[in-house]
């Protein structure tokens, strides 16, 4: 495409719609999100992007830790999903997952957490965090990897992840730390509009809980 917008005699590019779309991230415009878990695996992302000169986003990230030198190196960012999960080596400590976020904190590597799952696992968000909070991720730092750490992973900073002004009024109101699972929510604003906070769930606590 950018020959032939320079020299018109060349033979002209089909249209592609699907591979034009692709432009951006193979100019390094936007990232590439890899999903990865293991040490080798993830430095063959850092060459990868390093040689073909694009950004990307490590997706999973249980052995990131291992590779943050690497990872920082290249401005890398890393979407860690591992909090609940079990260690895959019989020699791994039962809390190694749990520490990593705090690994990948102390070694300045951009990082943020996520549950890894697309449905109804997305509740569990701040208790994932609140975990990695309890073992070595600092409170601001566990607060920010679901709020503002996502946000400028994924370039959206200066519309989310936190009180701003300019920014959406996306916003909670608890009566303690939000990352804590006895925490209770009193209010929910999404882009400055009040929703109320009932579901299926409370709907059917409030039905049967007064039965004997």
């Amino acid at each position: 495409m950018d020959a032939y917008a320079k020299d018109k005699t060349l033979p002209a590019p089909a249209t592609s719609l699907s591979l034009e779309a692709l432009v951006p991230y193979v100019r390094g415009e936007k990232p590439i999100v890899f999903t990865a878990e293991r040490e080798r695996d993830i430095k063959a992302i850092v060459k990868f992007v390093t040689e073909m000169k694009v950004k990307g986003i490590i997706v999973g990230g249980q052995e990131a830790w291992k590779a943050a030198d690497e990872l920082k190196k290249n401005n890398i960012s890393v979407i860690y999903t591992n909090i609940y999960n079990l260690p895959v080596r019989e020699d791994d400590a039962y809390d190694s997952l749990y520490e990593a976020p705090s690994k990948l904190q102390q070694a300045g590597v951009k990082f943020a957490i996520a549950t890894g799952d697309a449905g109804a696992e997305n509740r569990d968000l701040p208790y994932h965090a609140g975990l990695a909070g309890a073992f070595g991720l600092p409170p601001d730092d566990a607060l920010k990897s679901v709020t503002l750490y996502p946000a400028q992973i994924l370039g959206v900073a200066d519309r989310l992840g936190s009180i701003e002004v300019g920014k959406m009024a996306n916003v909670v109101v608890a009566d303690g730390d939000i990352l804590d699972p006895r925490t209770n929510i009193k209010y929910l604003f999404i882009n400055g509009r009040m929703l109320p906070l009932t579901s299926r769930h409370t709907e059917l606590f409030d039905s049967f809980k007064d039965r004997k």
